[in-house]
C-alpha cells in the first residue's frame, strides 16, 4: 500500500491508499519517528508520498518556515534503512496538481493558499513552475514591508508577515484595523504582482484564512476589475478550492501518473 501525508503548518493529514483521512496537529508530529511507526505497523507499505509545507528538492527538506524541521534527506534515509521509496514535494505544488486536474482547460493556473503562512504555486502549460531549485513561486517570501518580528525564513520583511493566519493572530474579524489594512494591502500587492508576471486565466484560492473569510474572493475580483487588465477586456476566473486536502489528492494523482 501507499502512505500519503500532507504536512502543513497547522494540520498533519494522512491516509493509506484511498482509505480514511486522519488529521493531527502538526506541532505534535516528529516526522521520522511517525513514519517509522507506520512502517512497523503496516508491513506492506511500498511507497510514502509527502506533501510538505516548505522548500524541498530531490527527497530532501531544505527549509520549512512554519515547521521545526529542515536539512533532512528523507529519500536516502528511508531507502537505505527500509528499502522504501519516498516522494517528497512542496505542498502547494501538490495542491496545484489537484486543482489543474479539476480545471484542465486552464493554460496558466495561479494558486494562493493563505493558512498558517502564505503559499503559492503555478501551473503553466500543464507543468508546475519549479525554477532551478524547485522553489519558484514563493510569493509569501517576497520582500514587502519591514516588521518588528521575524519570518520563519529569517527575514523581517516577508509578505507572509502581513498576509497569513500568523499575521492575523486569530481571525480577520477580530484583528485590529491596522492589521486588517496591512493584510489587504499585502494581498492586493501579491495578486497584482502575479497578474502582471503571469497573466493567468485561472486563479484558485485556498487555505483556512480564505475558507473562514469568504469576502476575500470578492475583494480579489474587485481588485481585478480595477486592474489594467480591464482595459483589454481580459477575463480571469477566480474561484475557491472545493476541498481541504488538495495536497493529498494531488499526491494520489502523481502516484497514479
Amino acid at each position: 500500500m501507499n502512505l500519503y501525508i500532507d504536512f502543513g503548518g497547522t494540520n498533519f493529514r494522512y491516509s493509506f491508499n484511498d482509505g480514511e483521512l486522519f488529521t493531527l496537529k502538526s506541532v505534535d508530529i516528529e516526522l521520522v519517528p511517525f513514519l517509522e511507526s507506520q512502517i512497523n505497523l503496516q508491513q506492506d507499505i511500498r511507497k510514502i508520498y509527502i506533501s510538505f509545507a516548505g522548500q524541498v528538492k530531490n527527497g530532501k527538506i531544505l527549509s520549512s518556515p512554519n515547521i521545526a524541521i529542515q536539512n533532512l534527506d528523507l529519500k536516502t534515509y528511508f531507502y537505505d534503512k527500509y528499502n522504501i521509496e519516498i516522494f517528497l514535494e512542496n505542498d502547494l505544488n501538490c495542491a496545484a496538481v489537484y486543482e489543474h486536474s479539476r480545471h484542465k482547460n486552464a493554460d496558466i493556473l495561479a494558486l494562493f493558499y493563505i493558512g498558517t503562512g502564505f503559499g503559492s504555486a503555478f501551473v503553466i502549460g500543464g507543468k508546475i513552475l519549479r525554477g532551478k531549485d524547485n522553489i519558484a513561486g514563493e510569493i509569501g517570501h517576497t520582500p514587502f514591508r519591514k516588521k518588528d518580528l521575524k519570518c520563519g525564513c529569517g527575514r523581517d520583511d516577508c509578505l507572509e508577515l502581513c498576509v497569513s493566519g500568523k499575521a492575523l493572530k486569530g481571525t480577520f474579524e477580530h484583528a485590529d484595523e491596522a492589521t486588517k489594512k496591512e493584510f489587504l494591502e499585502g494581498l492586493a500587492f501579491a495578486f497584482h504582482t502575479v497578474l502582471n508576471l503571469f497573466n493567468p486565466d485561472l486563479f484558485v484560492l485556498g487555505g483556512g484564512v480564505v475558507k473562514n473569510n469568504p469576502f476575500i474572493l470578492d475583494f480579489l475580483k474587485e481588485e481585478y476589475n480595477n486592474s489594467s487588465f480591464k482595459a483589454v477586456r481580459s477575463v480571469l476566473r477566480i474561484s475557491v478550492s472545493d476541498i481541504d486536502d488538495a495536497g493529498i489528492e494531488g499526491l494520489k494523482i502523481v502516484s497514479k501518473g
